[in-house]
């Protein structure tokens, strides 16, 4: 009894189940009818285009959301940004699509997100955008968006439950050097630190150095990243070290470096299940994270440099300061009058190898020899606790008689700040063996019997190939032109390649006009040229400090258009980075490097500056720029 009642029970709920998923079945079939029905209307009808930001202001730096949205229609084209000047890309675009059903109308949209970063202060107007669809052009309203300087953080992370935190203890930059006192051209280790509390979410670093006006600067190695515990509290650590070497002697004061970067902490937005909020997909992504800029400077630095001493300079001491040895080598050392000996003179050490001197070569001992300028290359060994490495001086030397029998000594001065006295060391003569060079036996043009025919051509000595004097005819015995395959693919592929090309030149012309980026880069080799023209006709004038300052600005200038980025961007110690991520040999950047180093020693020296010197830094800046256009 009790089974059975059961079973109708369980048939009666069957039923009722049924009759539940028919009527779902039916309002599904109806409400699709009427979305169909609804959603060809909006199809039918215009769209309309719109243009929003998630806010008016931003800080520098920071990101402003950029949403451009297509109301009415699923299938258009993805709109174009027009050239953004002022803010560069940061993502996007993002696509999110939506439909609403009210009172039976269908509203559709799709929204396509793009993060923008402001990159200079100001009032900008974004826009309007244009869009194609069916044979009509749309446009969007304009947005403007004021940029604004970056507020420093004031210590509170959640100002609704007034949550003060002490952030000077939570990030601090240090700035120190290895001495206080130096002599010029000594080299001096100076190091930047970042110091933030382990775990603390940070980004956006920006680090702005300390001007370096009066000295040479070299990057030491890559940054350097540990733990340190200080008060008790552990840090993450980020170290930068430079190279210093002063060029001027006096009392120099460091400025502070500058350092920003943002604290972040995600939001917790309300859900309010809005399918046109775009904050739950932001969350999703981790784009709700506020920014809380942080600004830090160091303290200065005051350093004592000490001119080099006069007592006791040797004569042929040009400026090297440091610790070094020298090597010599001489190859051939049998060779006959005239023959080329080549001397291999290598200097290396510890100081600025960029700045070492050509050795000179002692006068006894160089009668009867004809030199040529020493070929140079410059090779870094190490970075990582100072600059270590070698200078190898290629030169070419000739013996002008066979009775030399040993080629000059060569000495090489400079200044050990550490013993604080000159230094010199003298290689000894490297014995060679000088034959007398071999009689040079005139060719003598002579006839062999050949009679004097009025017709004949005569023929002259037999190593020359004879003169062909029978030539009858210079009729061409080949196949016309016009009957070659070649000019007849011409003849058909002319038309189409003229069509290409046309195309091609138009929207050439187009992106030279829109795109600024395109623009640079393509203008760049011209403008450099003109650059380089003008900064060639100032080593006539005789004032080395304009000339480097030109070829400097020529460099970073046209680096700066290859590269979309602004020139005061392009600086020695970030120089490496920028061409290194863009596919630059590291081979081509040293040499840039050293050529921009040459430029800033130029301009502060106080050394005369012969106008052969002057060109051959003019040379290698070409080489270098022909480098870089094979590799940008």
């Amino acid at each position: 009894m009790q089974r059975k009642k059961n079973t109708e029970q369980h048939n009666l709920a069957l039923k009722r189940i049924g009759k539940k998923m028919i009527k779902k079945f039916y309002t599904i079939i109806i409400l699709t009818f009427l979305f169909v029905n609804n959603l060809t209307a909006v199809h039918a009808d215009e769209i309309e285009l719109t243009a929003s930001v998630d806010k008016t202001t931003v800080e520098l730096g920071s990101y402003v959301r950029f949403t451009i949205g297509v109301h009415g229609a699923f299938d258009t084209d993805q709109p174009q940004l027009p050239p953004l000047e002022s803010f560069s890309l940061g993502y996007g675009p993002t696509v999110s699509t939506q439909t609403k059903i009210v009172n039976n109308v269908v509203y559709v949209y799709r929204g396509f997100s793009y993060g923008l970063i402001a990159k200079e202060k100001g009032k900008f107007t974004i826009g309007p955008i244009t869009l194609e669809y069916k044979g009509k052009t749309y446009k969007s309203n304009p947005v403007n968006v004021e940029v604004v300087e970056r507020t420093p953080f004031d210590g509170k992370i959640d100002k609704r439950k007034g949550k003060d935190i002490d952030i000077s203890k939570k990030i601090f930059v240090e700035l120190s050097t290895d001495k206080k006192e130096a002599y010029i051209y000594e080299q001096i280790i100076r190091s930047f630190k970042l110091y933030f509390q382990k775990g603390l979410p940070i980004d956006d670093l920006e680090y702005v150095p300390a001007s370096t006006k009066s000295f040479l600067v070299e990057k030491l190695g890559d940054e350097r990243r540990y733990e340190e515990v200080r008060d008790g509290i552990l840090y993450s650590v980020i170290e930068l070290r430079t190279a210093l070497f002063p060029v001027v002697s006096g009392n120099i004061e460091i400025p502070p470096a500058k350092f920003k970067c943002n604290i972040l902490i995600r939001q917790q937005y309300r859900r309010n299940w809005d399918p046109f909020d775009n904050s739950l997909f932001d969350e999703f992504l981790g784009r709700n994270e506020y920014r809380y800029p942080v600004e830090r400077s160091t303290n200065s630095l005051k350093l004592k440099i000490t001119p080099l001493p006069v007592s006791g300079k040797p004569e042929g001491f040009a400026g090297a300061v440091g610790k070094f040895t020298m090597d010599v080598y001489a190859k051939p050392t049998e060779v006959k009058v005239g023959d080329p000996i080549t001397l291999s003179i290598n200097i290396s050490g510890k100081g600025n190898i960029q700045t070492i001197g050509e050795p000179t070569l002692a006068p006894e001992g160089s009668e009867g020899f004809e030199f040529y300028p020493a070929e140079v290359n410059t090779t870094i060994t190490d970075k990582e606790e100072g600059i270590k490495g070698e200078k190898l001086f290629s030169k070419v030397i000739e013996p002008q008689h066979e009775n030399i029998k040993a080629t000059p000594a060569i000495s090489f001065s400079f200044f050990d700040p550490v013993l604080e006295k000159y230094q010199t060391i003298t290689s000894k003569p490297i014995p060679i063996m000088v034959e007398q060079s071999d009689m040079e036996i005139p060719i003598y043009l002579s006839l062999e019997g050949v009679e004097k025919t009025k017709a004949q051509a005569r023929i002259l000595t037999k190593d020359i190939l004879p003169i062909m004097s029978d030539l009858y005819s210079f009729k061409n015995q080949g196949v016309v032109i016009y009957k070659r395959p070649l000019f007849m693919a011409l003849i058909f592929f002319a038309p189409i390649l003229f069509i290409f090309s046309c195309v091609y030149l138009q929207r050439h012309r187009e992106l030279l006009q829109t795109d600024v980026s395109y623009a640079r880069k393509r203008r760049a080799p011209s403008q450099m040229k003109k650059q380089l023209s003008n900064t060639r006709q100032l080593i006539q004038h005789g004032n080395p400090p304009e000339f480097y300052a030109a070829l400097a600005k020529t460099l970073t200038d046209y680096i700066a258009n290859k590269t979309d980025l602004p020139p005061a961007s392009i600086t020695l110690e970030n120089v490496s980075d920028t061409l290194g991520n863009r596919g630059v040999s590291s081979g081509t950047v040293e040499k840039l490097k050293q050529c921009l180093e040459s430029c800033d020693h130029g301009r502060f020296s106080a050394r005369h500056h012969p106008k052969d010197q002057l060109e051959d830094t003019f040379k290698t800046a070409e080489n270098v720029i022909k480098l870089l256009e094979k590799q940008l």
